[in-house]
């Protein structure tokens, strides 16, 4: 497993005198690269959060969809929640097999996973959006994808068990305080678009058939 290798080779380095693993954007990288596929998805899913507002700055200029700027001002928030407030207050350090330290060695703090936290509170966001508008295979999907993220972040070493499950408890309530704010002051979601993805891979979906598109925002 990973967390075995990470501290096998942090044993090692602390032999040899050399560094076999850094960390990017708070992802350990070790090297040599472990190519066998759960370490590499562990490793790609762990970069996906630094991909999200991207997605989201397009999705708004090229859509003018006000939930895409709401979540990535969501993300900001959140970001600032976890890095200047949660993690300098609980001071609870990462596991010995992360390579997230300071220059003087000493393991950054840990909880919460602020990779989990941005992830989870959006998933629970846009899965209430979507129950909200009865795309139940889309708020579907997102609740299987949910997992992902915390098991990425504890299996690259850089979170213990316990600090990615309470951060997926803390992004919950976190992600129903957005989504109660979302629906109080604005009146677009991505109904509309979800629907349409449904209908080109053939999915039935409420708005195709029995109820008219009609009934969703636009």
């Amino acid at each position: 497993m990973a967390l075995r290798r990470a501290a096998q080779d942090d044993l090692e380095s602390q032999v040899t005198g050399k560094d076999e693993s850094f960390a990017v954007g708070q992802v350990t990288i070790r090297l040599p690269l472990d190519l066998s596929p759960l370490p590499m998805l562990a490793l790609v899913t762990s970069f996906l959060p630094w991909a999200v507002p991207v997605l989201l700055v397009m999705d708004g200029m090229l859509h003018r969809r006000a939930s895409s700027f709401f979540a990535l001002c969501a993300v900001v928030v959140t970001s600032i929640l976890s890095e200047c407030l949660l993690k300098p207050i609980i001071a609870e350090p990462r596991p010995a097999t992360s390579a997230c330290r300071t220059e003087d060695g000493k393991l950054l703090p840990g909880m919460p996973s602020g990779h989990v936290l941005i992830c989870q509170s959006l998933l629970t966001f846009y899965v209430l959006e979507a129950m909200r508008h009865h795309l139940l295979m889309v708020a579907l999907i997102l609740v299987l994808l949910m997992p992902l993220m915390p098991w990425a972040r504890w299996y690259n070493g850089d979170h213990t068990l316990k600090q990615v499950v309470v951060t997926c408890l803390v992004a919950a309530v976190v992600g129903l305080v957005y989504f109660l704010v979302f629906i109080s002051f604005f009146n677009d979601s991505l109904a509309g678009t979800a629907v349409h993805l449904l209908e080109v891979a053939s999915i039935p979906a409420p708005g195709v058939g029995g109820v008219t598109n009609a009934a969703l925002p636009k």
